[in-house]
């Protein structure tokens, strides 16, 4: 037949049929399973993980994938995003990172109301471009045929999707075997530039050296971290002003100290089940901002 060896690479592929691959589970990627990292903005964190890391177990059913989290204040270095660690079949991998996408699209309300943002800038400060962008981790090897000879891969996979796609550039000094692609456009553009970026994935063969998984959390474990999230303090209105300080200076200085985003209801909205009018509401959300001052001061603020 004389077959080249990109006939032979084109069918590669072929060779294990779908239903084989959808049964085939372990942590060792198995033929057919495959691995992405997805970084995660704190202000959406919350809402993938889910009340007890409800959303996350439903996400992992839906999809047949296994779901993990870094810690709450383990970020990716030079971020202050947080890594998602999905494994399972290129299929599996597309939709899990669809329904990450579309969270990552709302941006809480808090940051977009600017009543609210005045007096919360300090902790809740965000690039609004960030909402349009989904950010893979991918090792070096799979970034090298993302890229592809001459760059012709990457400049292909933007004018099919319409998508901009960037990769980092190789950190010195620092010895991260893989790289950050950012991929930036509207949901549909998004979407199509992530599922030629899961292929490329699939082509390469050393694609699970990305799938080491110390220090992750499954859906199990995130569910006592989602507990102590929301925090909901009934303040009689007269003691309001003291909490804000002059200006909100007070309650900017207590998000500081603490960490936590802090807010307080309108006049008039008070805490569901009490009478007093005289009852404000503060949701003391603990975000994942903690520690980011310390651990990045030149990101916030």
């Amino acid at each position: 037949m004389g077959a080249t060896d990109g006939d032979t690479e084109a069918q590669r592929p072929l060779e294990t049929p779908p239903e084989v691959v959808c049964t085939k589970r372990s942590n060792t990627g198995e033929e057919g399973e495959y691995f992405l990292k997805v970084l995660i903005p704190s202000y959406a964190a919350g809402s993938i993980i889910g009340k007890g890391g409800q959303t996350i177990v439903q996400l992992q059913k839906e999809t047949g994938a296994t779901i993990k989290l870094s810690k709450s204040k383990d970020f990716y270095p030079g971020t202050t995003e947080r890594v998602c660690l999905v494994q399972g079949t290129a299929e599996a991998l597309n939709a899990v990172h669809s329904f990450i996408a579309e969270k990552v699209r709302e941006i809480p309300q808090a940051m977009t109301k600017p009543e609210v943002v005045n007096i919360l800038q300090p902790q809740t400060t965000m690039n609004p471009d960030r909402a349009k962008q989904a950010k893979l981790i991918v090792p070096n090897s799979t970034a090298g045929l993302i890229i592809g000879k001459g760059g012709a891969t990457v400049k292909a996979v933007m004018e099919q999707s319409g998508a901009w796609v960037q990769l980092s550039q190789k950190p010195e000094g620092i010895n991260l075997q893989e790289r950050v692609v950012t991929v930036s456009g509207e949901p549909e553009q998004v979407h199509k530039a992530v599922s030629a970026i899961v292929q490329k994935v699939q082509e390469d063969p050393q694609s699970s050296s990305c799938g080491a998984a110390g220090g992750f959390l499954t859906a199990e474990k995130l569910a006592a971290e989602s507990a102590k999230e929301l925090v909901e303090i009934a303040v009689p209105e007269n003691l309001v002003g003291a909490i804000l300080g002059k200006g909100g200076k007070t309650l900017v200085e207590y998000q500081e100290l603490t960490g936590a985003r802090i807010q307080i209801s309108k006049k008039g909205e008070f805490l569901p089940g009490t009478r007093n009018p005289a009852q404000y509401l503060i949701s003391q959300r603990v975000t994942y901002e903690q520690g980011v001052r310390a651990s990045n001061p030149q990101k916030v603020g």
